[in-house]
C-alpha cells in the first residue's frame, strides 16, 4: 500500500509539524509525509531552507485567488486551517499514487507503527476516532458533556481516507460546506470543519470505519477514560473506567490539543481549553516523552513568525470583529476585492466609519473570565435590566432581549459600515 501523511499549519507552527514528522518517520518509515503551510512567507522568512515535504498551500492547491484572499480573510487562524483540509487531500490523491492518506494535526506525536491505521483504510473509504468510547451513567470527563455536543462526535484532529469514488465524493461535499461554512459558532452549531462529520456514518452507511481503539487519538477529552501503562519500554492503553486488563491496545499516538507548546518545553503543563484541567500521573512519561521531542526540534526556530493573514496590507490587525463583518457584506453581496488592502473598499468603510480606531484586537481575547470587575458590571447591567422590565413590561422585555441575543453576533453590526442597511436589514441568525 502506498500511504500518506500529512499536517496543516501556520508558518509559526513548522517546527511543531516537524516533531510530528520525526514521530512517523521513526515508527512507520514507508509512510510520506508532508506540511502544508496555511500562511506566506515575508522577505524576513527563510523559506529558502525548507525541506521539499513542506509546501505552501495557496500554491499548490485548487482554489483561485480571490476565493484563496476570501477565505484566510473571513476565517480566523484555525478556522481556515480546516478549511482548507480537503484540498490538501485532493492535492495528494492527484499528485501521487496514494492508496490512503491520512491527516494529523500538528500537536500530535506518534508512538508506535500506523498499521493500525493503515490496514483499515484498505476496506473502508473513511476511517474516524470518536472523543470518547465509554458510556457512563454519571459522566467523569473533564470537559463538559455539552462542549462534546458543540464540537461534534469525532475528532477531526485526525482523519483518514482510502482511494474510492466514495472518498472522492466525500471530499467535493466537504469542500462545498468548509468554503464557506467552517466557523467556530455556538450559535449557528458550527464547529469548523468537524461538525460536518458527524453526518457520515447517515450519508455513508457502512463505509465509514469508526476505531475504538484506545491508542488512537488519546487526548484531554479522554485521558479520563484510558490509562497509559508500560511493557519493556513500550507503552499501552487500557480503559481506566472498566478496567478491564484483558483490552488493551498499543499506544499509536497523543494528541496534545490546547496545550502551551512554549510552555511544555520548560516542563510546565498548561491546559488553554479545559478548565481546572489535571494531567494523570500514568501520562507523565508520554508528556515528557514530547517535552523532549520539542525541545529537540525547529518548534522555537519557527515559533516568532507571525501570522500573515492576521494583518492587513500596511500594518494593522484583523481582529475577528473585522473578519465576521467582511462575512456579513460578502455574502450579502457588497464587497468585492482582496479584502486586506488597505487601498480596497473593504478597509476603506472601515477607517471612514471609525472602526479602525480604540484596538480592536482586544475583543478577540474578551471573555467573562477576563473583563475587569465582571461581578460589580453584571450587578449594574441587572438593575438597569429590572427598571427596564418594569418600565415596558415583562412581554415586551422578554421579547426585546430574545432580540438583542442576535445583536451578540459581529455580522448584526454591519449597519456600522454600510448605511445602505438601516433601510434593508436583516438580522442574520
Amino acid at each position: 500500500m502506498k500511504q500518506a501523511a500529512f499536517t496543516i499549519c501556520a508558518k509559526n507552527y513548522i517546527g511543531l509539524a516537524q516533531t510530528l514528522e520525526q514521530s512517523i518517520r521513526k515508527h512507520s518509515p514507508e509512510t510520506d509525509f508532508f506540511i502544508f503551510v496555511a500562511d506566506e512567507f515575508g522577505p524576513g522568512d527563510a523559506t529558502e531552507e525548507l525541506p521539499g515535504n513542506v509546501l505552501v498551500a495557496k500554491d499548490v492547491l485548487d482554489i483561485a485567488k480571490d476565493e484563496w484572499y476570501r477565505m484566510c480573510f473571513k476565517y480566523e487562524i484555525t478556522e481556515f486551517c480546516t478549511a482548507i483540509k480537503p484540498w490538501c487531500f485532493d492535492y495528494l490523491f492527484e499528485k501521487y499514487p496514494m492508496d490512503a492518506i491520512v491527516y494529523f494535526d500538528p500537536d500530535i506525536l506518534v508512538f508506535a507503527t500506523l498499521n493500525s491505521i493503515y490496514l483499515p483504510l484498505a476496506e473502508y473509504p473513511v476511517l474516524l476516532t470518536p472523543h470518547i468510547t465509554t458510556m457512563e451513567v454519571d459522566y467523569a470527563g473533564t470537559l463538559p458533556e455539552q462542549k462534546l455536543l458543540f464540537s461534534g462526535m469525532y475528532n477531526l484532529g485526525f482523519i483518514g481516507l482510502g482511494r474510492s469514488p466514495i472518498s472522492e465524493r466525500f471530499l467535493r461535499w466537504w469542500q462545498v460546506r468548509l468554503k464557506d461554512r467552517c466557523y467556530q459558532d455556538k450559535m449557528e452549531s458550527y464547529f469548523t470543519d468537524q461538525k460536518w462529520i458527524d453526518f457520515l456514518p447517515a450519508l455513508l452507511p457502512g463505509k465509514v470505519r469508526i476505531s475504538h481503539d484506545l491508542g488512537l487519538n488519546l487526548a484531554p477529552w479522554n485521558f479520563y477514560e484510558r490509562e497509559i501503562f508500560a511493557i519493556d519500554g513500550c507503552f499501552f492503553v487500557r480503559n481506566r473506567i472498566t478496567r478491564d486488563d484483558r483490552v488493551t491496545y498499543p499506544l499509536t499516538f497523543v494528541h496534545f490539543s490546547g496545550f502551551d507548546y512554549a510552555a511544555l518545553t520548560r516542563g510546565e503543563v498548561s491546559q488553554k481549553n479545559i478548565s481546572n484541567f489535571e494531567v494523570p500521573r500514568d501520562m507523565d512519561p508520554v508528556f515528557a516523552a514530547y517535552w523532549k521531542a520539542i525541545e529537540e526540534g525547529n518548534f522555537k526556530r519557527y515559533s516568532s513568525f507571525a501570522y500573515s493573514y492576521n494583518f492587513f496590507s500596511d500594518g494593522k490587525y484583523v481582529s475577528k470583529t473585522y473578519r465576521r463583518l467582511f462575512r456579513r457584506l460578502l455574502e450579502d453581496g457588497r464587497v468585492e476585492g482582496n479584502p486586506f488592502e488597505a487601498s480596497g473598499g473593504f478597509y476603506h468603510s472601515l477607517a471612514q466609519n471609525g472602526l479602525l480606531k480604540g484596538g480592536m484586537a482586544v475583543s478577540d481575547k474578551t471573555t467573562i473570565s477576563n473583563v475587569s470587575n465582571a461581578d460589580k458590571k453584571a450587578r449594574i447591567i441587572n438593575r438597569f435590566l429590572y427598571i427596564l422590565c418594569r418600565c415596558i413590561g415583562p412581554s415586551r422585555f422578554f421579547i426585546l432581549v430574545r432580540l438583542m441575543r442576535l445583536y451578540s453576533k459581529m455580522e448584526n453590526h454591519v449597519y456600522l459600515i454600510d448605511k445602505s442597511y438601516f433601510k434593508r436589514f436583516k438580522l442574520y441568525s
